[in-house]
Order: C-alpha cells, then sequence, then structure tokens
C-alpha cells in the first residue's frame, strides 16, 4: 500500500467561425452544448537573449491562469504545454495531438523596457488564423498586455461570457509591476520542478522569487498561492518536511484573503486538510470545487488519491482516467498512480502496462520507476525492486520520502541494518506529515519485528487519512 503604460494593436481579425463539426475526443459538454477548448504554447523568445527565457513558460502560464477562471472555455493546463517549450512545433500538429479546437502560438522580442508579442490563434481543424497580432507594450504592461491577448482569444473563438465571469476576468492580480515580474519568474522556476527536472534548486529558485515578489506585494494572491504550491510540492516529491505543510498552509490561507477563488491553493489545501487529520473537510471541499472548477485536472488527481486512501479502488481509477483527459500532459501521473490501485489487486500485469506507457513518455521520471520497483516488491522480486530505487537514489539523493519505502524493501531482504539506515531523521520528519510514507514506515519496523514503532507509525499513517486496506 500507500504514497502558474501603452499598448500598441495592429489587429487582423478572421470572420470564420470555429468548424462546429469538430468535437475532440474528450470535450466536455454542458446541457448538450460543445464548449471550445484552447491551447496556448509556450512563446517563443525571438531575441534569443537568455535573460528573458523565463517569459517562454511564463507569460504563457499566466494567459491559462487568466482564462482557467471561465467555465465557458476549457483551456488546457500548463502542464500540458511545457514539454513544447524550446521545440520547433506546428500549431495544428500539436492542437490534434491536445485534441483542441484552436491553438494559440507567439514570438516575442524583448529590447530594454519594450517588448514586441506577436500572437496568432489557429483553427485546428481549418488551419485558418482566426486572430492575429502586434503587441508592442513598456516592461511595466506586462499584465496589460497579458490581458489584450486573453481577451483576443476569447474574440477570436466567439466565447460568450457571463457579467460573473466578466467581472473575474476584470480583476488584475497585482498593481505592481516588478512584484508580477518577479512572479512570473518563479512561476517558470515552479513550472521547471514540476513538470521537467524535480530538482530541489529549481523549487528553492520558485521559493525565492514567489518570496521577493510577496516583499513587492503583500497582497499579491497569485505570488502566495505559488509560494504554497512550491512548499507542498517539495513534500509531495519527497525531499521536504513536515514544516513546509505549515509553510504552505500559512501561504494558502494569505492567497484565499487576497482571493478565495484562486482554485491552485484551494486544491493543494486539500492535501493539507489531510495531513492536520481532516479528511471529511478535505472530501466537502473537493466536492465543491469540482462544481466550482469543474475543468481543473488538479482537481480530480486529489479525487484519485483520496478515493485510493479509503480503498475505493474503482473510483480512484476513474478519477485518475478524468485526470488524463483533462490534462494529456498528466497521462504519466496518471500511469503511475494507476499501477499503484493495480498492484494493490495483485494484477501485476495492467500495472507494468501503465508503467511501460509512463516510461515511455517520460523514461527517467523518477516516480515511475519508484512504483515499478514497489510493483516488484510485492510480485516478490525484492532484489530487483532494491536495485531499481538504489538507482533512483543514487540520481535524486534528496527524495528522503522515498527513503521509507526503499527501508521496507530492505528490510524485507533480511538487510536490517541498512534498513534502519535509511529512516534517517529528515526521512522520519517527512514521514509525520504524509499518509504513504507513514504506512511505509510502520511496515519497515514491523518487518524488523519492532511492533510498537510499527503500531506507533500506522496509527499515524490513518490519523494522516490512510485508511487503504
Amino acid at each position: 500500500q500507500g504514497s502558474e503604460n501603452s499598448i500598441s494593436n495592429s489587429t487582423s481579425y478572421s470572420n470564420t467561425q470555429l468548424t462546429p463539426t469538430y468535437a475532440p475526443d474528450n470535450t466536455l459538454t454542458t446541457m448538450g452544448k460543445e464548449k471550445t477548448s484552447v491551447a496556448i504554447l509556450p512563446f517563443k523568445n525571438l531575441s534569443k537573449d537568455p535573460s528573458t527565457d523565463f517569459y517562454e513558460f511564463a507569460l504563457a502560464d499566466a494567459v491559462i491562469t487568466e482564462l482557467a477562471q471561465l467555465k465557458s472555455l476549457i483551456v488546457r493546463p500548463s502542464s500540458v504545454i511545457a514539454k513544447y517549450q524550446g521545440k520547433e512545433f506546428e500549431a495544428r500538429e500539436v492542437g490534434r495531438e491536445l485534441q483542441v479546437h484552436a491553438v494559440l502560438t507567439a514570438g516575442f522580442i524583448s529590447a530594454g523596457d519594450r517588448m514586441r508579442v506577436t500572437p496568432q490563434l489557429v483553427d485546428v481543424v481549418t488551419g485558418e488564423i482566426l486572430w492575429s497580432d502586434r503587441i508592442d507594450a513598456e516592461s511595466e504592461d506586462i499584465l496589460a498586455l497579458q490581458d489584450t491577448i486573453g481577451q483576443h482569444i476569447l474574440e477570436g473563438l466567439r466565447v460568450e461570457l457571463s457579467d460573473e465571469e466578466q467581472e473575474v476576468l476584470g480583476r488584475r492580480p497585482t498593481d505592481n509591476a516588478a512584484a508580477y515580474e518577479v512572479y512570473l519568474r518563479g512561476r517558470d522556476s515552479f513550472g521547471r520542478f514540476i513538470f521537467q527536472t524535480v530538482s530541489a534548486e529549481d523549487c528553492d529558485a520558485a521559493i525565492e522569487s514567489f518570496t521577493q515578489a510577496i516583499a513587492l506585494d503583500p497582497e499579491f494572491g497569485l505570488a502566495y498561492s505559488g509560494l504554497g504550491g512550491a512548499y507542498a510540492n517539495r513534500v509531495f516529491k519527497g525531499m521536504g518536511d513536515a514544516d513546509d505543510y505549515t509553510l504552505a498552509e500559512e501561504a494558502f490561507q494569505k492567497a484565499f484573503e487576497s482571493d478565495p477563488n484562486i482554485s491552485e491553493a484551494r486544491v493543494l489545501m486539500v492535501m493539507i486538510y489531510m495531513a492536520r487529520d481532516e479528511k471529511a473537510k478535505a472530501r466537502e471541499e473537493i466536492i465543491r470545487l469540482q462544481k466550482r472548477f469543474p475543468n481543473e485536472a488538479p482537481i480530480y488527481f486529489v479525487k484519485g488519491v483520496l478515493h485510493r486512501l479509503d480503498g475505493e479502488y474503482d473510483e480512484s481509477l476513474k478519477s485518475f482516467r478524468k485526470l488524463s483527459k483533462l490534462d494529456p500532459a498528466a497521462k504519466v501521473i496518471s500511469s503511475y498512480n494507476r499501477a499503484r490501485i493495480y498492484t494493490y489487486r495483485k494484477e501485476y500485469q495492467k500495472a507494468f502496462k501503465l508503467l511501460d506507457r509512463g516510461a515511455h513518455e517520460e523514461p527517467n521520471h523518477p516516480l515511475v520507476k519508484i512504483f515499478r520497483s514497489n510493483a516488484l516488491f510485492h510480485q516478490g522480486k525484492t532484489d530487483e525492486a532494491i536495485k531499481i530505487m538504489s538507482e533512483v537514489l543514487e540520481k535524486n539523493p534528496k527524495m528522503d520520502g522515498v527513503r521509507s519505502m526503499y527501508a521496507m524493501y530492505l528490510a524485507e531482504a533480511g538487510k536490517p541494518e541498512d534498513a534502519r539506515a535509511q529512516l534517517t531523521e529528515e526521512a522520519l520528519s517527512i514521514s509525520r506529515a504524509d499518509h504513504d510514507m507513514a504506512y511505509w514506515t510502520a511496515a519497515t519496523y514491523a518487518l524488523l519485528d519492532e511492533k510498537d514503532e510499527a503500531f506507533d507509525w500506522l496509527d499515524r499513517a490513518v490519523k494522516l487519512g490512510n485508511e487503504n486496506q
């Protein structure tokens, strides 16, 4: 068992409507009416200035974050677009891959305190340009530039907004240009950490940038949300400690004070509720979030985890499948989480098939390897499991949270001293705040025949929400 002063426009619009017969497989519907879907790809740094590379992901991420608040539009999340950064791509081909109606591409040139962005919105079926633009802005007007792009996307897609949605889009996250630029740097570092490197250095850089943004604007809700997300994900990736959950909660509370509808903070806060032994509250919040943000993929990740911890495997599998439909880039995350469930069911062929899919997408993803080792362990192939985990920790030495799993393998293999050596102060500290890691620690002590310690850790795992059977 277990674990985003002046603006001059030269605009050209197309009168072409989106082809109504186009219906991507995973398009959602409301009242029988198909919703329009769009992917906003990383911007291209045409000036080739490395100091402005952060805008490539961060500007696209910011537009995504803005438009994702709308119920009337499906926007592919930042996790989807990250893999296209720095690569050559054909817009329609990407659009078909991501199963969307339209794709936004953009290039930018930055010189001194001025930036020029040249975006265009392409109909994936017909290849027609629905909207193209040249936008010149001062560096302190990045927010206005972003707003302009967002509005023209909506106009190009002929999306009709409710009064509430128009009001939401009219709110600015901050009026401090310097704070916003530092925040964008943080989103770039955070994106690298989550979607590419799983590197502690990238997470630390994100925390530093978000902290600087907050110092410049203490009411900057999105910066607080980003900060909380960095702390929380440090724990999720097995490289933080229990204090990170406290720091994440403090940041999320500040984010809520600024804007109670910041979905990123609210979704991640569900995991904090679980770490505080408030599982019922976590379930209630997930139900509210699913109604308020039905197209937010992370909700279905958390929902899948909750069902798994309750032993509701069929519901968990459904949630992780929905996650991969809303967020095609989450196929890897979905694959190893579903593989875990098949491992519990002793359906190892299905588990390995899913892990093979994940490895095909991202051959070096440490969590795919970790849960392959876990499946092998449960199959009785302990030596193979040990070999894989040893290699993962050699390449990712700061992933202290999985040391308890490794210790479990070593204890099973009759290597008690090696097992105890993995239960470092850092590993035990993070295990105290995580439902899965607490279970692995308990299992290790049980295998070491230290029954009192085993029961203490099992009790902690249950209090943290792990009631999986």
